[in-house]
């Protein structure tokens, strides 16, 4: 499909994470320009190698930057090095987060902190420092939530739950206030993702989640990709303050 994207210019933050290749993939195919943001030493090399198979398409550009959304310095240095190089954004997708499972009585105030500071306030800071491009551009945001924080229960999930469900919050929140200056704000849900590592760690989860989805699998990026693109193009042009949930029918059962 199509969605008329050719010629726009994205920062993706999380890059490096299996949805977040699969977002800047499918963002590059429809001719948009991508700034890839990374947040760990070890997270370079794929994402630059990522960002060069982007460039070798029509019309793209593609570069690989370090943005750790925990620190204000890097995500103003990235948003100025992504300007600097495409000269507008019109999209961003927040996409970075982490996920780690703990007994309630098990986390600590490190870990907890660490999970909010990631999935929470890391999209309180990029959103902050491209604010300016995006009132310029009247461009789109996409935030990554998840379906954790409307059905919250996977099992040792507490923290990462309540940091979902503060972004649900944050995104409607965020869509009223961005509104009025013609930017338009929306999330996406995904269920459990599809990832070779999943399988080879959690089992049980993958069986208990395809067992229980109306489908009877889990979620592929490339279907939450497909969304991303069309939240952050004229054909969602009316919707404001939306979360889309895609998680194989697990809700509904």
């Amino acid at each position: 499909m199509d969605f008329q994207l050719r010629g726009r210019h994205a920062l993706i933050t999380g890059a490096s994470g299996n949805l977040g290749g699969a977002i800047a993939t499918a963002l590059a195919m429809q001719g948009v320009s991508v700034s890839l943001l990374y947040g760990s030493e070890r997270s370079e090399a794929s994402t630059k190698t990522l960002a060069d198979r982007l460039s070798c398409l029509d019309d793209v550009d593609a570069c690989a930057l370090f943005g750790d959304v925990t620190r204000d310095e890097g995500i103003s240095q990235a948003v100025e090095q992504t300007l600097n190089r495409f000269g507008s954004l019109e999209i961003v997708v927040n996409n970075a987060g982490i996920f780690t499972t703990a007994s309630h009585d098990q986390i600590d105030e490190h870990t907890w902190d660490r999970v909010f500071d990631i999935n929470m306030k890391g999209m309180w800071r990029v959103n902050r420092y491209t604010f300016d491009a995006l009132y310029e551009s009247k461009g789109a945001v996409v935030q990554v939530c998840s379906i954790n924080a409307f059905r919250p229960g996977f099992g040792h999930t507490v923290h990462y739950d309540a940091s979902k469900g503060a972004v649900a919050a944050y995104t409607r929140s965020l869509a009223a206030e961005y509104a009025p200056y013609g930017i338009r704000v929306n999330g996406v849900a995904p269920g459990l993702l599809d990832a070779q590592i999943l399988h080879e760690r959690a089992p049980d989860l993958v069986d208990r989640y395809e067992s229980r989805s109306a489908l009877h699998r889990l979620v592929k990026p490339d279907e939450i990709a497909s969304i991303v693109c069309f939240l952050a193009s004229e054909a969602s042009s009316a919707m404001v303050g939306e979360i889309l949930v895609a998680d194989c029918g697990y809700g509904m059962m």
